[in-house]
């Protein structure tokens, strides 16, 4: 099994082949979830796995499990991620872990080696939550913290809901989002920061991650003409929003070096020239690696809107819809992958993950962990988004060395 080493080639030609589905101007990838896009870079997978024998199975969410069968009758050893992306997106976050899933079959495959528990390579539905929210929406619902309908139910911004996009492209498979029979879920993700490159080390030992909360925000104002209505009596929604993003930003800072705060979203209404806005509708979340802290911080931010709504005299509505973690991921897996980079001369480095990714809800319904790759300038959301073959390599490296040892 130590002879076996990934192709770091073919493990490339895949990033740029899936990268050429939903291209943007910049050179990223904008693959919005159960679109048209993510519907032909599902169907571009499914060939690939088709090609190497595995069978599919998709769920009412189009969460997509393709199994390679063992020679025993155990719980299966599950990996995998995500194909859409943010609109801003690159060619690796969330792919980089499916093709280095699939890298695995195919190693395996090509030594015509059989594992002893079955192999599921695993696409979730709509992990980023840009198009439908929340994030993490298919694996959120396979771990029982979201109902199906209420998936379902949810309208994008052009209020197509989650049902009719699913339907649009027969995306929808027949089981029921449940947990499935797995000893273990592995997710290989770029790091979408620069601690790895400043230290130069290979690879991120995820252990856990921090707690983070979101809020949807809507405020509402009065209509108004520009012109003629004083600026004393004037209930501006926007302007009252401009400082709720600055409120957002000041929290954040005074939350380092743990904390993040961000507002992300923002539509606007009536959104139209000489006329005063009266509502405005944002995104906003806190995190932090201590739940005390993000809690903290939670009230502090909650605070300030409060006080902005008050001295504006407008009102402000605060959604606070989701929240994830802290999760702790299972220190075996977390040292399998440790134990697997290290016997390959890699250099390690145990951190936590301040995004969201699918292995938090999947450690709610088995063990699961995470290892992260070098991103090359600490740039994700973002077409400059950049890991290198070798840093790819290095990673599907360690997630095929980990595979084989907990499929033995």
């Amino acid at each position: 099994m130590s002879a076996l080493s990934v192709n770091a080639a073919r493990l490339w030609s895949d990033h740029m082949r899936m990268a050429e589905i939903g291209p943007s101007p910049e050179g990223g990838s904008n693959r919005p979830a159960l679109s048209a896009l993510d519907a032909e870079a599902r169907a571009l997978l499914t060939a690939w796995c088709f090609a190497l024998g595995l069978t599919e199975e998709r769920d009412a969410l189009a969460n997509t499990f393709y199994r390679r069968a063992g020679s025993a009758a155990l719980p299966a050893v599950a990996f995998g991620s995500h194909l859409d992306t943010v609109p801003t997106g690159g060619r690796f976050d969330g792919v980089s872990g499916v093709l280095a899933g699939l890298e695995v079959i195919r190693v395996l495959a090509e030594a015509g080696i059989t594992t002893k528990a079955p192999l599921e390579l695993v696409n979730w539905t709509n992990e980023e939550g840009t198009r439908f929210r929340p994030a993490m929406m298919g694996s959120r619902v396979h771990a029982g913290d979201m109902t199906l309908a209420e998936a379902l139910s949810v309208r994008d911004d052009d209020g197509i809901s989650v049902a009719q996009a699913l339907a649009a492209h027969n995306l929808a498979g027949p089981a029921a989002p449940a947990p499935r029979r797995w000893a273990a879920f592995l997710e290989l993700h770029i790091e979408q920061g620069a601690i790895l490159e400043s230290t130069g080390q290979d690879i991120g030992i995820v252990t856990g991650t921090v707690q983070a909360r979101y809020f949807q925000i809507t405020v509402t104002g009065t209509p108004s003409h520009a012109g003629p209505m004083s600026m004393d009596r004037r209930r501006d929604s926007l302007a009252a929003a401009a400082e709720v993003i600055l409120a957002s930003e000041r929290v954040g800072i005074a939350g380092e070096p743990g904390g993040r705060s961000s507002t992300t979203w923002i539509t606007n209404s009536p959104n139209a020239r000489g006329a005063v806005a009266n509502i405005t509708r944002l995104h906003s979340d806190v995190r932090h690696e201590d739940p005390a802290r993000a809690a903290e911080m939670q009230t502090d931010f909650l605070g300030a809107v409060a006080e902005i709504a008050t001295r504006r005299q407008l009102r402000i509505d605060v959604d606070p819809y989701t929240t994830f973690g802290p999760v702790r991921f299972d220190a075996k897996i977390a040292n399998t992958l440790r134990t697997a980079a290290q016997a390959r001369q890699m250099t390690t480095r145990d951190m936590l993950a301040v995004a969201g990714h699918d292995a938090v809800m999947a450690a709610r319904v088995c063990p699961a962990a995470m290892l992260f790759v070098p991103s090359v300038g600490g740039i994700s959301h973002n077409p400059g988004e950049y890991s290198t073959p070798e840093q790819l390599a290095k990673g599907a490296q360690v997630l095929l060395d980990a595979v084989v040892a907990l499929s033995a």
